[in-house]
Formats: structure tokens, C-alpha cells, sequence
């Protein structure tokens, strides 16, 4: 896998890039925003270390200019010393997949890269095709299988469950989704976009004997992940009982 640190700590740089390295993994290291920017212009990478706090261009801005350039990929493991929940939203609203509060331990800044890299090379991407566990979203033809059997979606339960599938392990935003799906914000007070959460629980099957969990992060929104077939463990934020059986009226 190739990784590139944006961290302007000499110390900590040089302590993340020993360790990766020992895992066969090319490190390439940078300290300013600017240059991060120069070299994904030139080169592909899996992966993005960028801390927040840099000299010149903030990592922030970086991040932004990762996602409205290059889309949702590398993935993005953002570090910052901000600990306040509002600067944590706003970096995974942004696009960051995962983050580590400063200051870290290199060994924990290590496992969450691992993490990361191991969700990246789990997401098997074949031309129009995504896979995921037992579940083939096909986006040409904008269908969705389970264990190859297809799964009869309408146009919008397709579109939330194709971001949540494009997305495994980050978590996606209420306003993000009713934006890609709707095209606009709806009004606070509507249930829509948790109706058709509800729905896609239902439909697609989305527990943990299929290999997948989807869970809801209060005040943020949901997030689907990949898990054992064989984890029993029940999801912790049901949504079963709490969202109407019938759709809010969208245009």
C-alpha cells in the first residue's frame, strides 16, 4: 500500500514512517499542505495521514481539496489536537474517514492506519461493480444483490445504499445523504432520509450473520461496517421501532 504523511513534527514523522515500513508498506513523507497537494496531483496513493495543524495551508483545507478533486478516494486519517465534538464533525463531514486526537501514541496511530488499509484492500472494486461481504452493487445498472439474488430498491433507497456501501467504515451524515440523494436540504423535522435508512435495514437484510452492520452514531448519523458472518453480537442502535412505516411527501 502507498501512504502519504503530512506531519510537520520531525520526531513523529520519522517515528510513524520506521514502524510502517517494517510492515512492507511505502511511506512517502511531506510537511506542508501545499506539497501534499503537488504530489497526489502526480501520484496515487491509498492512503492519506494528514495532520491538521500545518505550516501554511491547514490539513483541513487539504482534506477538502482531496475530496472535491480526487472524490473518495485515498481514504483519509486525519490527526488533530481539536477535541471538541464540533471540529470532529466537521472533519468527517468533510470526507476524513478516521481521526487520532493529539497527542497519540505512534503504536495507536499505527493500528488505526492498519484498520484503514485493511478496510481499503476488503472493498473489492471491479469496473461498474462494488462488493462488499455477500452483497454486488452494480452502478450502471443500479441494482443490488444479496447473495445473488436482487434486491428490488426504488430510485432513492438505491442511492442512500449506494453511498452507505461506498463508504464502509466512515460515517455518513444526515445532510450529506439528503444532499447526494435529494438533491437539496429538507426541512429539520422530516423523516425521510431515517424512513428509508429503516427501509434499507429491512430490504438488504443488513446484520451481522450477512457480514455487515449498520449502526446509527447519535447525532452524526449512520455508519455501515464490515463485520465477522458469524458475530452474533445484536446492533447497538436499533432503528426498528422509532422511524413511520410511511415516506414524509418529498418532491
Amino acid at each position: 500500500m502507498n501512504i502519504l504523511l503530512v506531519e510537520d513534527d520531525p520526531a513523529q514523522a520519522d517515528a510513524v514512517v520506521r514502524v510502517m515500513q517494517q510492515s512492507g508498506h511505502i511511506i512517502n513523507k511531506i510537511d506542508r499542505g501545499e506539497s501534499a497537494i503537488r504530489f497526489l496531483k502526480a501520484n496515487e496513493v491509498d492512503l492519506v495521514v494528514l495532520d491538521w495543524q500545518l505550516p501554511g495551508m491547514t490539513g483541513f483545507d487539504v482534506l477538502q481539496w482531496i475530496r472535491r478533486n480526487l472524490g473518495s478516494e485515498p481514504a483519509v486519517l486525519f490527526v488533530t489536537s481539536r477535541m471538541l465534538e464540533v471540529d470532529i464533525v466537521q472533519a468527517l463531514e468533510a470526507g476524513a474517514d478516521d481521526y487520532v486526537v493529539k497527542p497519540f501514541r505512534t503504536i495507536e496511530l499505527v493500528a488505526r492506519i492498519g484498520a484503514l488499509l485493511r478496510r481499503i484492500s476488503r472493498a473489492e472494486k471491479i469496473d461498474n461493480t462494488l462488493t462488499v461481504g455477500p452483497y454486488v452493487l452494480d452502478t450502471v445498472r443500479r441494482s443490488l444483490s444479496l447473495h445473488g439474488k436482487t434486491v428490488v430498491l426504488t430510485a432513492k433507497e438505491f442511492d442512500v445504499a449506494a453511498y452507505l456501501f461506498a463508504n464502509v467504515g466512515r460515517v455518513v451524515s444526515k445532510h450529506l445523504l439528503t444532499k447526494l440523494a435529494w438533491g437539496r436540504e429538507l426541512d429539520s423535522s422530516s423523516r425521510t432520509v431515517d424512513t428509508h435508512i429503516y427501509r434499507l435495514r429491512r430490504k438488504l437484510s443488513l446484520r451481522p450473520e450477512n457480514g455487515v452492520l449498520l449502526s446509527t452514531v447519535y447525532t452524526h448519523g449512520w455508519r455501515l461496517n464490515e463485520v465477522a458472518s458469524t458475530n452474533a453480537t445484536s446492533e447497538a442502535s436499533s432503528d426498528a421501532s422509532s422511524y413511520p412505516a410511511a415516506e414524509d411527501h418529498v418532491g
